[in-house]
C-alpha cells in the first residue's frame, strides 16, 4: 500500500505539472508526431506508387501506412522514456529541489512506475488516434489491439530503465550528456523506426537483431501487416523491461551515494 501511494503521488505530481501550460501540452502531444510522419508519408507514398516498385524491403503500397504508423508509436514511447528522467531531473536541479526529491523516503521503482503512468498518459490519446488510423487500412481484432498496447508499455518499462541511468549520470556530471545524445542517435538509426531491417548493411544488422526496441516495432507490424505475432519478440522484449529498471535503480543509487550534483 506504501509502494501504491508514492507510485499515485509521484503520478498526480508529475501529470499536474505535465498539463500546468495546456497549449504546450496538447501541441507536443499531437502536433509534433504528425509532423514528423508527415514527410515519411509522402516519401513511400511516391516511391511506392510514381516509380512502378512493388514493394521496399517487404514494405508494399498496401501496407506501408501499418509500416510508418507503428515505427513512429514506437519511436515516440522510446523518446519519452528515454529523455523523460533527464528533463525531469534537469528542471528539478534548476528548481533546487533536487536534494529534496532524493532525501524523501521513496521507493525508485516507484519513481520510475509513477513516471511511466504519467508519460504513458501523456501518449495514450495520441497512440488511440493512430490506431484507429491503422484499423482503417486493416481490421484489427481484440487480441491484436491488446498486444500491441502491452508491448508498446512494455517497450515504455525498458526505456524508463534507460532514461533513469541517462538521467542519473547527467544529473551528477552533465558531460555525460552530449555521449547520452549520441548513443541514442545511433540507437534510434538501428531501431527500424522507418525503414525495414531488409534495407541495413548486413554488418549492422545482427546488432540491430538484439536490440529489444527494434523487436517491439516488428512484433506490432508483423501482427498488423502479416497477422502473425511473434511471441519470442514479445517475451524478449519483456524480459529487457523486467531488467533495465533494476540495473537502472541499482546505478542510480550508486551515483547518488559518490556523486555531487553539479551544475548549479
Amino acid at each position: 500500500m506504501e509502494i501504491l501511494s508514492e507510485i499515485i503521488a509521484i503520478t498526480k505530481k508529475d501529470f499536474k505539472l505535465s498539463i500546468r501550460f495546456k497549449t504546450a501540452y496538447l501541441l507536443n502531444t499531437f502536433i509534433n508526431p504528425f509532423l514528423s510522419v508527415i514527410p515519411l508519408f509522402i516519401i513511400y507514398y511516391g516511391f511506392l506508387h510514381y516509380t512502378g516498385s512493388e514493394g521496399f524491403g517487404g514494405v508494399t503500397a498496401d501496407n506501408y501506412v501499418q509500416f510508418l504508423i507503428f515505427g513512429i508509436i514506437a519511436q515516440a514511447f522510446f523518446y519519452n522514456g528515454t529523455y523523460i528522467f533527464a528533463l525531469k531531473f534537469r528542471e528539478e536541479k534548476y528548481w533546487k529541489t533536487i536534494d529534496a526529491l532524493f532525501v524523501a523516503p521513496i521507493n525508485y521503482l516507484s519513481l520510475i512506475i509513477g513516471t511511466g503512468i504519467n508519460v504513458g498518459l501523456n501518449l495514450l490519446p495520441l497512440f488511440l488516434v493512430f490506431l484507429l488510423f491503422a484499423s482503417v487500412f486493416g481490421a484489427p481484432s481484440i487480441l491484436m489491439i491488446t498486444l500491441t498496447v502491452l508491448i508498446m508499455f512494455i517497450l515504455l518499462g525498458f526505456c524508463l530503465g534507460a532514461g533513469l541511468i541517462y538521467g542519473a549520470l547527467t544529473l551528477f556530471n552533465e558531460n555525460f550528456d552530449p555521449f547520452f545524445r549520441y548513443f541514442f542517435a545511433a540507437w534510434i538509426l538501428l531501431s527500424c523506426f522507418a525503414y525495414p531491417l531488409n534495407i541495413i548493411p548486413e554488418v549492422f544488422r545482427g546488432i540491430v537483431l538484439i536490440n529489444p526496441v527494434f523487436h517491439a516495432v516488428n512484433f506490432a507490424r508483423e501482427m498488423w501487416m502479416h497477422n502473425f505475432i511473434a511471441w519470442g519478440s514479445f517475451f524478449y522484449v519483456l524480459g529487457f523491461a523486467i531488467i533495465m529498471p533494476i540495473i537502472s535503480v541499482f546505478v542510480f543509487k550508486l551515483a547518488w551515494k559518490r556523486m555531487e550534483v553539479q551544475g548549479y
